[in-house]
């Protein structure tokens, strides 16, 4: 067989592959995306944003299937890149949407819209912003496809350091108010921001070496893409059909009830009645035993708001939620490491409402200074009877 006509059928069949893959994509994302606008659920708006992130992923994948270099200047396509620009401030919505109920868009929110309408202007044919002279299949010259391409990875990384921003935000209020040393929804989010900041960057180094001679490396990155995002797209399905109780709110109003973790806090000299009838509860019904407690139950035990709540700790003891049922837990597990020789640490870190031995091993150094094991060894007794712990912890 020639080596031209070997070539050319290379090509088709590479042409063919691609297209095959990008219909899966495009089927999978369009599915998966009805599904979400159908879906009855409290969580619409974050299931809306990442249905319309799923589509515009489609959109963008079908130029496998309908673009060639004779149509790749009308305005049909010109549309599609443009809409490619709005897929990470979707995105970014997603992540802002899952993590806080009460976001809304407001009107300050469309400034969002300015790359596409960028874009939309430079892209579409008859030259509207002829910002050079000349043009190419896409009526923008060499210089402007080299801004415009640049300009769309930087679009995608400014964005995605906002959503670690708000991964790292809401790491540190989860932590702030939930008892529970695992979220859910931040191993999602950040599984997600991962594997989209990995795919990204094997395009951008795809897209370099576009204009080297290593067209075979080229060739493989762009097949191991392609796979790639069908991966991630059935990855995504699998995820919100598997586990829809995945999301969990933090209320980003409680923001105002978080200082940071270098703000010093002034204790209370005299302890309020509040305070009292708290430590009074936390000793009787022992509720930190609960490892899914969070503020709110807690304060609804107490009969206060949960902003009450967190003032009270805040301002008397100087700790966040986390910190004050960790100090109980931990005074509870020095009790049992003493008093039940025969149970193991994990037997132990388990019935005072940790989840894991890391988190336990890390909260346990932090209160006491020392490792579960070495404060056992330590220790030559077992303790009296457990009671009042908190009042001689220091927070």
């Amino acid at each position: 067989m020639p080596a031209s006509i070997l070539e050319t059928t290379i090509d088709i069949t590479l042409g063919n592959f691609f297209a095959v893959i990008s219909t899966l994509v495009g089927f999978t994302c369009c599915l998966l995306a009805v599904f979400l606008f159908a879906v009855p659920s409290a969580r619409r708006l974050p299931n809306r944003l990442l249905a319309v992130f799923l589509v515009l992923t489609a959109i963008e994948l079908s130029a496998w299937l309908w673009v060639t270099p004779g149509n790749a200047g009308e305005w049909l396509n010109a549309l599609r890149l443009a809409l490619g620009k709005l897929q990470m401030p979707i995105f970014f919505g997603f992540f802002v949407a899952t993590c806080y109920s009460d976001f809304r868009p407001r009107w300050r929110d469309t400034l969002h819209l300015v790359p596409f309408m960028v874009a939309l202007a430079m892209t579409l044919p008859g030259s509207q912003v002829p910002f050079a002279s000349g043009s190419t299949a896409l009526h923008l010259t060499e210089l402007e496809s080299h801004v415009f391409w640049i300009a769309s990875h930087v679009q995608y990384y400014a964005y995605m350091v906002a959503v670690i921003m708000v991964l790292v935000q809401f790491r540190r209020l989860f932590h702030a108010h939930h008892s529970g040393d695992r979220s859910e929804v931040l191993t999602w989010l950040t599984q997600l921001a991962a594997v989209s900041l990995f795919a990204h960057t094997l395009i951008l180094v795809r897209n370099v070496l576009l204009f080297t001679s290593a067209t075979d490396v080229v060739l493989a990155l762009q097949v191991i893409g392609i796979l790639l995002a069908l991966a991630i797209t059935s990855w995504i399905a699998l995820k919100s059909l598997l586990q829809p109780h995945l999301f969990r709110d933090v209320d980003r109003r409680l923001i105002a009830l978080t200082g940071g973790a270098d703000q010093v806090h002034q204790k209370a000299e005299v302890p309020s009645p509040q305070l009292e009838r708290l430590h009074a509860f936390m000793d009787a019904d022992e509720p930190y035993l609960d490892p899914g407690l969070t503020l709110a139950s807690l304060s609804a035990q107490v009969a206060m708001t949960p902003r009450d709540l967190s003032e009270l700790l805040n301002r008397s003891l100087g700790v966040h939620f986390f910190d004050f049922i960790n100090g109980y837990r931990i005074e509870k597990a020095q009790h049992l490491l003493l008093a039940e020789p025969r149970q193991s640490v994990l037997q132990i870190l388990y019935a005072v409402g940790f989840n894991s031995k890391s988190s336990f091993n890390t909260a346990f150094k932090k209160h006491s200074g020392v490792t579960p094991s070495a404060f056992r060894a330590q220790q030559p007794a077992a303790p009296g009877p457990y009671a009042k712990a908190p009042q001689a912890f220091d927070f």
